[in-house]
């Protein structure tokens, strides 16, 4: 085998490599939002909305201390935070609570909301009914805005878990282009 030859096939190689790596580059974020999902890793939280008939039948007796936090990157641009931090609720009952939003800017800010769920258990029984994470905010300059959040716990919820904490992180949007 002569080393033209050689030279030939490892270059095919590490070309089909390259190719092979760039593809699966694309695929990892629609696999890590799966895997996420179906374990509730990172405490990630489906982003379907439920019915609420479902739950106004089995209410626990149990109680649960729900905490609401919020993170963003840019504190002064836009204040954003829940209304309360803490709820005692019933399981299997639906609760509502607001989180704020204040455009502290000159500009539009436009971004969204992600939710996270401790401990990461917990995540497959926090169900969303009405959320302002199911879509993009925009937030126009100087504004005050009321995000209005529905949820239940499914009663089935193991009774060691004691405190659920329901975190926000808000991110905005980064703009692509700007046409003038």
């Amino acid at each position: 085998m002569s080393y033209k030859n050689l030279n030939i096939k490892t270059t095919k190689k590490l070309v089909f490599i390259c190719f092979f790596m760039f593809l699966f580059s694309f695929a990892l974020i629609p696999l890590y939002n799966v895997i996420c999902d179906v374990t509730g890793l990172n405490g990630n939280t489906s982003n379907l909305k439920e019915k609420v008939e479902s739950y106004s039948e089995n209410v626990s007796s149990e109680r649960l201390n729900i905490q609401f936090i919020s993170h963003h990157s840019n504190g002064k641009e836009l204040v954003f935070k829940p209304s309360e931090f803490e709820m005692i609720i019933s399981p299997g009952k639906v609760y509502s609570t607001v989180y704020i939003a204040t455009n502290n800017s000159s500009k539009a800010i436009i971004g969204q909301a992600v939710p996270s769920v401790s401990p990461n258990e917990a995540s497959k029984y926090l169900k969303k009914i009405e959320c302002f994470c199911f879509e993009q905010q925009t937030f126009k300059p100087g504004e005050v805005v009321k995000l209005p959040l529905y949820f239940a716990i499914d009663e089935k919820l193991p009774s060691r878990i004691k405190t659920v904490t329901l975190s926000y992180s808000f991110f905005e949007s980064i703009k692509v282009s700007e046409k003038d």
